[in-house]
């Protein structure tokens, strides 16, 4: 399974001009795109690391996204390091440890909080501003800009 994607396609997307492929169950890029990957039902938000937040751990656990009315399926976060010209795919959600981690936004009344962990081996560069996509797996989207954070 592949799990870096060219930063052009997060160009395009976050421009939501056209973009790169839906990603697939395999992780693959290329062509073109339904609508942005957004919450089955609901709103979708970044958790943790909050928004805009500095000094994250290069050895953060991974993103977590609240939401309305929870994920499932084959959600994941994808980040992309300033100045990468490559996406790292983190893994498929599960239910995020309670308490969150902290620095931590509460995007929802009652959000469901999901995380998308760091590939085993996988370290954030350090000091490096990091932006967060969301993308479903399952379906044919453009991965959807959630916000960016700072690493130590």
């Amino acid at each position: 399974m592949r799990h870096r994607v060219g930063i052009a396609g997060f160009v395009a997307a976050a421009s939501a001009v056209v973009g790169f492929s839906a990603c697939s169950s395999n992780n693959t890029v290329g062509g073109t795109t339904g609508g942005p990957c957004g919450a089955p039902s609901g709103q979708v938000a970044l958790a943790y690391p909050a928004p805009n937040s500095t000094g994250i751990p290069d050895n953060f656990p991974g993103v977590i996204f609240g939401s309305t009315h929870g994920l499932g399926g084959l959600y994941q976060a994808i980040i992309v390091p300033s100045g990468s010209s490559v996406g790292q795919y983190f893994n498929t959600v599960a239910p995020a440890p309670s308490p969150l981690p902290s620095p931590y936004v509460t995007p929802f009344p009652n959000a469901v909080y999901e995380e998308s962990s760091v590939p085993a081996g996988y370290v954030l560069p350090a000091a490096t501003q990091i932006s967060v996509y969301l993308n479903d797996g399952n379906s044919n989207c453009t991965p959807s800009y959630q916000g960016t954070f700072t690493s130590k």
